[in-house]
């Protein structure tokens, strides 16, 4: 009798053994194949870690399904498993690329739209400013882009506190009327 002859017959010996949950048969097969196994995942998938996973996984299921499983070679069973898996692995890591690259491109895209709104807003507000009476535009400015505080407006206008109040409440007023078909627009992007 060849040696070959007895691979055969060593399989099914192995396997009645995983059938029967005997535990040191496992870890000899472990020990026996998985550096061969990683080393062909990793030729496809080209990341140890993740070869290293699949091998682990595919043990995982000889495991867990060894009462039901039905296997004549197991060095052809394993490198069928690995192969399926790390093929398996890189048509998920495919979709996922995809996606992220869509998922880029649509986020670039409410950027640039939000970019166009807070430019048009933008130009509406200067607008409605422009309307506002000199003085008027004067104040609220320096309050509101300058960031001084009535106080010091009121010191450099050399105007009553009262003044200045008066002036921005009024801006406010014309503003919020001249921009409310925006205002939810408004609070939503300042």
């Amino acid at each position: 009798m060849r040696i070959n002859e007895t691979k055969p017959i060593a399989d099914k010996l192995i396997l009645e053994h995983l059938k029967n949950s005997n535990q040191g048969v496992f870890e000899m097969v472990f020990k026996y194949y998985y550096s061969g196994l990683v080393i062909y995942a990793d030729q496809i998938i080209k990341n140890t870690a993740v070869s290293e996973d699949i091998v682990q996984t595919v043990f995982m299921k000889l495991w867990e399904t060894r009462e039901s499983i039905e296997i004549r070679a197991f060095r052809s069973y394993f490198i069928q498993c690995v192969k399926n898996s790390s093929i398996d692995y890189l048509r998920n890591q495919e979709v996922k690329n995809k996606y992220s690259q869509h998922s880029i491109d649509y986020t670039n895209v409410e950027i640039q739209e939000d970019l166009c709104t807070i430019i048009e807003l933008d130009e509406l507000i200067q607008q409605a400013i422009d309307k506002l009476p000199p003085r008027c535009r004067e104040i609220f400015l320096m309050s509101r882009t300058g960031n001084l505080k009535i106080a010091e407006i009121a010191k450099t206008l050399q105007l009553s506190g009262r003044t200045i109040e008066t002036q921005i409440s009024k801006a406010r007023k014309i503003l919020r009327k001249e921009l409310a078909d925006y205002l939810v627009l408004l609070i939503y992007f300042f």
